[in-house]
Order: structure tokens, then C-alpha cells, then sequence
């Protein structure tokens, strides 16, 4: 067996690498020198190659039994994710492990490039018919809130999602999953929603981490209006993508109270982590630098 990465240096995939790291029959692709380094000491497979680039698609999915397929969301996600899935299945793949996005429901919400990017994806690999496929489906990572962390610390959570109570995510437990599902003799499959154990509002979630933090933190609603977008391109952000997050927040302000997923108690057959483990474990350190 051997197991093909994508993104093991991401969000995700970070988790996924290290959770697999003493294993030899795992394939890291990256596109970069700074990628390949970032994986110094795994005893698997470092692939150097572009998901856009189909010969290097086809070198990397020579051999390969299960697949970890994500992407980060950007203009070219769709394609890079497909054409390596359908290289994939042509080359043998049996098993292909997505990260998607957890679906909307409820009135008041309208298509957003992010989540249907994800969905389209999903279509085209059941259309190749890919003989073992999960998609997992997670709700809004906690670990997003890492790089506010000065903020927070200072003070103030912002953040433009609204007034809804979401099922906030540990990363690591979506990786876990992902890692369960990739290894499992017999796995779950289909999809799988991924969630916290309970839906928060950003309030709720400023208080979670004032507690953790023994100071006071706010919450500041950021408006979703063309100053928000107009700061995301002067981040180099493209057109598209803030197009793309602008609708998927404003799908955020809509939905509400969004549903909860079982899918680690399911796979992993324990509850999810809850924000209180997260900020003790991340966000403290984070501020303290450690």
C-alpha cells in the first residue's frame, strides 16, 4: 500500500504528516524546495511536483493505493483537485480521502464559490466512480483564529461572520479522521460531518477564550462590505477568491444556527474537542510563545 498526501504541509495536512511521519509507505507531494524542507524527517516519500502540471500528476500517483486530496481554496482548485483524482483512478487509486466543506442549509442562503467548489469536486469524483471515497465535511476551523491571536490577546475577537453559533473545529480532529479513514481496513466513507460538540456564537467563543486566556476578550462584528474585500486584495488576495470568502461569509451571517456533525465520534468513536481544549492547548501557547 501506499498512501499519496497532497497538502502535508497545510492547515490540514500538517496534521496528517505528523501523524504519519514513521511511516514508509506514504508519499508527500509539494510544489516547492521551502515544501520538501518543511518535511525533513519523515521516512516516506517526498514527491517535488506541480498538481497543475499533468506529467507531474501522473509521476505521482504511479503505485499509489489511497489518496488525501485537498487544495486551498483558490481560482485553480477545481481542476488541480479533479485532474489528479481522475489520474488517480486511472493509475489504480482505490481509496480517495477529500476535505471539503460542510454544506449551508436553511433560508436566506445563495451558492458561495468556497463550498461550491467542493461540491463540484465531489460530483466529478463520483462520476469517475472511485471505488472507496469519503468526503469529509467539516464545519469552521478554530485553528482560523491563530493568526489573531495578538488580537485576541489584546482584547478583541473580529471577525466578520455574524451573529450564528457554529460547531467550531480542532483541525487536529479532521486530520484524525482523515488519517482513520485513509488507514481503516473497512472505512466509514461517504460523507462525513465534522464538527465541536456545540454550536457557539462568536460572543460565546470570545467568552471560551477569556476564560482560557484569565482576561477579558470582546467581540467586534466586522462588517462584510467592500472595505473588508478591498482589504483581502491588498492582502493579494485575487478577484475571484474575495469574491468567493465574501460569499461564503455572507452564507456564515445567514444560516444561523448551523447543525452539528458526529462524524468524529462515528470514525474515531470519541466526543470532538471542544474550544476549551483548543485554546488551552493552542491559543495559550501561542500568546506566550511556547
Amino acid at each position: 500500500m501506499t498512501i499519496l498526501i497532497t497538502t502535508p504541509n497545510g492547515g490540514v495536512g500538517r496534521h496528517l504528516t505528523e501523524a504519519l511521519r514513521e511511516r514508509g509507505d506514504v508519499r508527500y507531494l509539494v510544489r516547492s524546495d521551502a515544501g520538501a524542507k518543511a518535511l525533513d524527517g519523515v521516512r516516506g516519500e517526498v514527491f517535488r511536483g506541480d498538481v497543475t502540471d499533468a506529467a507531474d500528476v501522473r509521476r505521482a500517483v504511479v503505485g499509489v493505493d489511497r489518496l488525501y486530496l485537498a487544495h486551498p481554496f483558490a481560482d485553480d482548485q477545481v481542476a488541480a483537485e479533479t485532474n489528479l483524482a481522475t489520474a488517480a483512478v486511472e493509475a489504480g487509486v482505490r481509496r480517495i480521502v477529500k476535505l471539503g466543506a460542510r454544506a449551508f442549509t436553511g433560508d436566506g442562503i445563495v451558492p458561495d464559490a468556497v463550498t461550491g467548489a467542493h461540491d463540484l469536486i465531489a460530483e466529478r469524483l463520483h462520476s469517475v466512480s472511485v471505488p472507496e471515497l469519503t468526503v469529509l465535511r467539516p464545519d469552521r476551523f478554530l485553528q482560523n483564529f491563530l493568526p489573531a491571536a495578538a488580537s485576541i490577546g489584546g482584547g478583541t475577537l473580529a471577525d466578520p461572520a455574524g451573529p450564528g453559533a457554529r460547531g467550531y473545529v480542532d483541525v487536529r480532529d479532521i486530520a484524525e479522521v482523515a488519517v482513520a479513514e485513509l488507514l481503516a481496513e473497512r472505512p466509514v466513507g461517504g460523507d462525513i460531518e465534522i464538527s465541536g460538540p456545540q454550536a457557539l456564537t462568536l460572543p460565546a467563543l470570545a467568552g471560551r477564550f477569556a476564560a482560557a486566556l484569565g482576561r477579558p476578550v470582546r467581540y467586534v462584528d466586522v462588517p462584510l462590505d467592500a472595505a473588508w474585500r478591498d482589504a483581502l486584495l491588498a492582502q493579494g488576495v485575487t478577484p475571484g477568491v474575495a469574491d468567493g470568502l465574501y460569499g461564503l461569509y455572507a452564507n456564515y451571517r445567514s444560516e444561523g444556527v448551523a447543525g452539528l456533525g458526529d462524524g468524529v465520534q462515528r470514525v474515531l468513536g470519541r466526543p470532538p474537542r471542544s474550544v476549551d481544549d483548543f485554546a488551552a492547548d493552542l491559543l495559550v501557547p501561542a500568546l506566550s510563545g511556547t
